[in-house]
């Protein structure tokens, strides 16, 4: 309830500061204040005002224990409730390892940045930013899945000491890689070709 006693006066100023500048026709402080105060709003409608972070903690453990089999390692889902995976080490057959997927795992802060940079874009038609948001959301979401399998990986055949290398070092390159290929897609290539059709019009 405190969350939403002010979460509601913040998104009707943000409406509204984001609207004159789009009316204004001022696109760089419209793109900022629009794309950065949406991802923000969004990541904390998500996690305090609707289950949207629990659903994707969820989403990424049944993903991620559904295709465990391909890398040759056995998973449980722990708490299917709260998104957390029990890994069973090969070979270490007796070593078990609990990974609770939080918010950075859970890939919610990057989905929320990407909602932001590509819904409030104002270089491409509408119809085309919700075709190339819903894409782009999917492969982030499939980026974050892999990133998971990599940890997952590494504890199962390395052991527990493989852990924190695995998030910290591993996994984090893997999904920056991925990132980057979404985000280009999704903004630096339609950035890219509005850019040429100016420069060949003038």
């Amino acid at each position: 309830m405190d969350t939403l006693m002010w979460f509601v006066p913040v998104t009707v100023g943000w409406a509204l500061a984001t609207r004159f500048f789009w009316r204004a026709g001022a696109w760089l402080p419209y793109y900022v204040i629009g794309a950065a105060g949406g991802a923000v709003l969004a990541v904390v409608a998500a996690r305090e005002l609707a289950p949207g972070e629990l659903a994707i903690r969820v989403a990424t453990a049944y993903s991620v224990h559904s295709l465990s089999w391909l890398l040759g390692i056995r998973t449980e889902l722990f708490d299917d409730r709260a998104g957390e995976l029990l890994v069973v080490g090969v070979p270490h057959h007796q070593e078990w390892t609990r990974l609770s997927i939080g918010i950075e795992c859970s890939g919610l802060l990057e989905l929320a940045a990407l909602l932001g940079l590509v819904l409030f874009y104002p270089a491409l038609p509408a119809a085309r930013r919700l075709l190339v948001l819903l894409v782009a959301l999917g492969l982030t979401f499939a980026a974050n899945v892999v990133r998971m399998l990599v940890i997952i990986g590494a504890v199962g055949y390395g052991g527990q000491d493989w852990l924190d290398v695995a998030h910290v070092v591993f996994g984090r390159a893997v999904f920056f890689a991925l990132a980057v290929a979404v985000y280009w897609f999704a903004v630096t290539r339609p950035t890219l070709r509005v850019v040429y059709a100016r420069l060949r019009e003038g």
